[in-house]
């Protein structure tokens, strides 16, 4: 639908349309990043949470269907990042980091004040597997914050766009980081 986001996006002008929140999950190609580019600056204020997931890969790879061009556009949103919810391997791509399944929650924070220097504010690392657990490192004002759940059965696609559509909800709603990644964290594990 991208070629058409244009004319919508212009009705919305005219209707005087302010978003309350904005959520990018996964995007088909490049040219997308121009339209939510375009779209944030029409739209968003200093009022707007804007949530970014940067689907791109997993295991350390980026997903077949992902070329390497929309890899490196996916990096010029993340200065819109209010809240960034990358996977290992996401966040990975986007610092050209090597990637390791067992990073200590040292390097995680490396890797994440390295996401904030490329200009996001809060960073969430979902989906960390330790053992039977899986953990979500936050990262949030130069200080890091782990929400652990026991692991139940195998991993399932699609649990990553709803524990980052809970965030996203949560954030226009005014919760706090913390409490949002809890949030979502435990209605994922149940």
């Amino acid at each position: 639908y991208t070629d058409r986001m244009q004319l919508i996006m212009d009705e919305w002008k005219k209707m005087g349309f302010k978003p309350d929140g904005v959520y990018t999950g996964f995007l088909a190609d490049a040219r997308q990043v121009d339209v939510i580019l375009k779209f944030t600056d029409m739209f968003c204020t200093d009022e707007t949470h804007i949530l970014i997931d940067p689907v791109m890969g997993d295991y350390g790879k980026l997903y077949p269907t992902y070329p390497e061009e929309l890899a490196s556009q996916m990096r010029s949103l993340l200065p819109y990042a209010d809240i960034l919810t990358p996977n290992l391997t996401e966040a990975c791509i986007l610092t050209k980091s090597k990637y390791d399944p067992d990073m200590s929650d040292s390097e995680l924070e490396t890797l994440c004040a390295e996401l904030c220097r490329m200009g996001s504010r809060k960073i969430v690392i979902s989906g960390l597997e330790r053992g039977d657990s899986l953990t979500n490192f936050i990262f949030e004002n130069g200080g890091r914050v782990t929400v652990t759940e026991h692991k139940v059965g195998q991993c399932r696609s699609g649990t990553g766009d709803v524990f980052s559509s809970i965030i996203a909800a949560d954030a226009a709603a005014g919760m706090s980081l913390n409490d949002s990644v809890r949030h979502a964290s435990s209605f994922i594990a149940k």
